[in-house]
């Protein structure tokens, strides 16, 4: 968005009613602009934006801090008893919002339905190789794997605790309609694509949010989440668009909060749909983007090209040998001949506005790219619970937009090109029977050597255009204090406040 359509959303929110520092910080109410909205509220939904929500209200065995390093939650500490088991020691005197203490019962009772097959739990590839979860006592439960596993703690801190009385009370479908947990905040209510509402947990275990109430409203469009931010109407904005950073750091009450991420984005192919079986197509697409120009004229330079791999540098199993490929539209038109390529078939580039930086630009210039060497490429934006439809369906078309995060470690963003992880319609049993060899060992050497093979494979079958690492760009009010811009796109506000 350029300036003009800023300013034209700037103009038409200055009538609304200003929500600056005192009128906001007198009824203490935190409004944040987010880019994207799950279709619903269950834990379990394969995205950060809906972890985040969810993660207002419940909290983590074990979970991470802005910068992705991980921290003690609900379990203060834990130790391996023998190379298969972690026990765990749980917080004591945790209580869920309705009163209900927390103990390993609830515990166990996560573990097993993520686990379960019936519950289609959307993360439960972070943690197949649990085999079970045994509660040795009131405030301890051991973790059994079917093997070493050296990714469990990463893994848990994307499953967050929930309440076995209350799922016993009303059902997966009360819970999703109405979330309870022991987190900072409580629901007050959800209106889907438009906002979520929620108020302090003044008994959290942490500490009583300084905040007494939370409205995180769904703003799709980059431009309308930077008005209501400069307007006052929101105090935190996720993902600020690039060519806006510095309308918003020349306003006089907000500033751009930004963090490296490790977040890989792509545009992953079907190959269940033709021509897309051919492997030889899905590189002549790739060597038709020019990812420096996209990095130099849309990234303005923030970012990463990515190495025709799903890792960013100074990841765990980023394999150094790997270049991206060097744009060559010639080469790329002929090796689509060659394969025999449908010049007059449409193909439709799906993406969401806003979830990552520049996502609807960067495609629109993929698709712009494509069109010169004569591909119909045209480019289709969805919001955030049609994009939740296709991806419970596995039916995302042609080609879509995704961001894998690896947190640091290749197994995170390597599960999605699994069987396992039920997100890549490439699927190769060689890739996934190295994916289980590089989480079964603790050996750091083995495990990089295998991640090395395994990003070898995808650079050479393509199951995905491997563009660019991005950066997490927050837009915060000058007065509010206690947030910082996250690496991994959670939102952590139980201790956000206003100066």
């Amino acid at each position: 968005m350029k300036r003009r359509h800023f300013l034209a959303h700037a103009t038409s929110l200055a009538a609304l009613p200003a929500f600056g520092s005192s009128a906001q910080a007198a009824g203490k109410t935190l409004t944040i602009g987010a880019a994207i909205f799950p279709d619903n509220l269950r834990a379990g939904n394969l995205t950060y934006a809906a972890t985040s929500l969810v993660a207002q209200t419940n909290d983590f065995l074990v979970t991470r801090d802005d910068s992705g390093a991980l921290q003690p939650a609900l379990a203060e500490k834990w130790e391996a008893t023998d190379p298969l088991t972690m026990r765990f020691h749980l917080r004591q005197g945790v209580k869920f919002t309705d009163g209900v203490e927390f103990t390993a019962d609830d515990v166990v009772f996560t573990v097993g339905r993520v686990l379960d097959p019936k519950a289609a739990y959307g993360q439960t590839a972070r943690i197949n190789l649990v085999e079970s979860a045994v509660a040795v006592d009131k405030y301890t439960v051991d973790l059994k794997s079917k093997a070493i596993f050296p990714t469990l703690l990463l893994g848990l801190s994307d499953i967050v605790m929930e309440p076995k009385h209350y799922f016993e009370k009303v059902g997966a479908t009360g819970v999703a309609a109405k979330p309870m947990g022991t987190g900072p905040f409580i629901f007050e209510s959800w209106v889907p694509g438009d906002r979520y509402t929620l108020t302090a947990n003044k008994n959290y275990w942490g500490g009583a949010p300084a905040i007494d109430r939370l409205v995180i409203r769904c703003i799709p469009d980059g431009a309308s989440r930077v008005a209501s931010l400069v307007t006052g109407e929101s105090q935190i904005i996720e993902e600020v668009p690039i060519d806006l950073i510095e309308q918003v750091e020349a306003s006089s009450n907000a500033r751009v909060d930004s963090i490296p991420t490790t977040v890989g984005l792509v545009l992953t192919f079907n190959p269940r749909l033709k021509p897309f079986d051919n492997p030889k197509v899905r590189e002549a697409f790739d060597y038709a983007i020019d990812k420096p120009l996209i990095l130099k004229q849309i990234l303005k330079g923030r970012g990463e090209i990515l190495q025709s791999q799903i890792l960013t540098k100074g990841v765990l199993g980023w394999n150094p040998d790997l270049k991206a490929r060097p744009f060559d539209p010639v080469k790329a038109k002929a090796m689509l001949v060659e394969a025999g390529y449908d010049f007059n078939t449409p193909v439709t580039l799906t993406t969401l506005n806003g979830k990552y930086v520049s996502d609807t630009d960067i495609c629109n210039a993929a698709a712009g790219m494509l069109n010169q060497i004569g591909v119909k490429a045209v480019v289709e934006t969805v919001e955030g619970g049609t994009f939740q439809q296709m991806t419970n369906a596995q039916k995302w078309g042609a080609l879509h937009v995704n961001g894998w995060y690896s947190l640091g470690d290749g197994d995170f963003a390597s599960v999605w090109y699994t069987e396992a992880g039920k997100r890549s319609n490439w699927i190769d049993p060689a890739f996934d029977k190295m994916f289980v060899e590089a989480r079964s060992t603790t050996d750091v050497a083995a495990r990089t050597a295998t991640y090395h093979k395994m990003m070898a494979m995808l650079a050479a079958e393509t199951p995905a255009i491997f563009m660019f690492g991005l950066p997490s760009l927050y837009g915060v009010a000058k007065n509010v204090t206690g947030f910082g811009a996250s690496s991994d796109k959670i939102l952590r506000l139980a201790k956000a406040r206003f100066k």
